[in-house]
């Protein structure tokens, strides 16, 4: 379960520019994975996700690789 999530929010990441958790969070949800705020926070930790300004001016979740 959570290695499925956390490769969803790879997928998620690298398809759509995630500014907030609670933005991944539903987006999770859309996808059938029903997580916390607290969840969330933790796979991002895990990840090792940054937050990177994109060309448009606003920050996004983002790898390691893709900053």
């Amino acid at each position: 379960m959570k290695n499925d999530r956390q490769t969803a929010v790879l997928q998620i990441i690298e398809e759509t520019a995630v500014e907030t958790q609670e933005q991944l969070m539903q987006l999770l949800a859309v996808r059938g994975f029903a997580c916390t705020q607290a969840t969330v926070s933790r796979d991002i930790k895990e990840l090792r996700l940054l937050k990177v300004l994109s060309a448009n001016g606003v920050y996004k979740y983002a790898t390691a690789d893709k900053a």
